[in-house]
């Protein structure tokens, strides 16, 4: 080293303790040494947590890669069930709806005398119309009676009635359902 440079560091050295910038100095060579170490340790700890989110990073867009890819083989299956449970709901309202024709057409079936026949039957959701003869009055009125009953059908009308040429009894009702009636 030249001699005026170790003059100039002798210098600032003996002089440190009495001047402000000997100060300085002093405290700059003690304390900023673990300053910069503390702050290389710090720079190094993101240099390699960078390295470490990178790598989760990239696992995270390769498992939603995966699970998008599950999701969508799936969605297939998923629309297929959805029409299937859309077909078992159809099936369900259709025996729903198809139970109270049944059950009156028993009824008509238990009730009607024997020498009683329909030439027309129309069963809708919640009227009943017919055209039907019977052998007499006896066998109109036992009908007539049976639906009658107030649990069953509800304003029953007889629409027609006449006496053919062989003595029968042609008559024509129509009236409404009671579905409640019907339900046990």
């Amino acid at each position: 080293m030249p001699k005026k440079v170790k003059k100039t560091i002798n210098l600032i050295i003996h002089d440190r303790d009495t001047s402000v910038s000997g100060q300085v100095l002093s405290w700059a060579l003690t304390y900023g040494r673990y300053i910069i170490i503390i702050i290389q340790i710090v720079v190094l700890s993101v240099f390699f947590l960078r390295f470490k989110l990178d790598r989760d990073h990239t696992d995270l867009k390769e498992a939603v890669s995966q699970k998008q890819a599950l999701v969508q083989s799936v969605s297939d299956l998923e629309s297929e069930i959805r029409a299937v449970q859309n077909k078992i709901n159809n099936i369900g309202q259709i025996t729903t709806s198809q139970a109270l024709p049944i059950a009156v057409l028993q009824f008509l079936q238990d009730n009607t005398p024997v020498d009683t026949n329909y030439t027309i039957l129309n069963i809708s959701s919640n009227t009943i119309s017919f055209i039907a003869t019977a052998r007499d009055l006896r066998s109109f009125n036992y009908l007539l009676r049976q639906l009658q009953q107030p649990n069953r059908f509800s304003d029953v009308n007889l629409e027609d009635i006449q006496r053919r040429t062989d003595g029968r009894i042609e008559f024509k009702v129509h009236a409404k359902i009671n579905p409640v009636g019907f339900s046990s």
